[in-house]
């Protein structure tokens, strides 16, 4: 998810009022990557965890 996150950003930008700035996109995009990062991370180290509900 998060190689398309820049051009959806930039998308957003041109949809969005003029009020909201391309920073207040990006940091309201940072949870989204941050919960990316936990799973990749959880996912290395515990790596059964991607069979677990199989």
């Amino acid at each position: 998810l998060s190689p398309p996150f820049g051009p959806a950003a930039f998308y957003l930008k041109g949809v969005a009022p003029p009020s909201i700035s391309l920073k207040d996109i990006f940091v309201s995009l940072l949870p989204f990557i941050a919960i990316q990062l936990v799973v990749l991370f959880g996912l290395l180290f515990f790596p059964d965890l991607a069979m677990w509900l199989v």
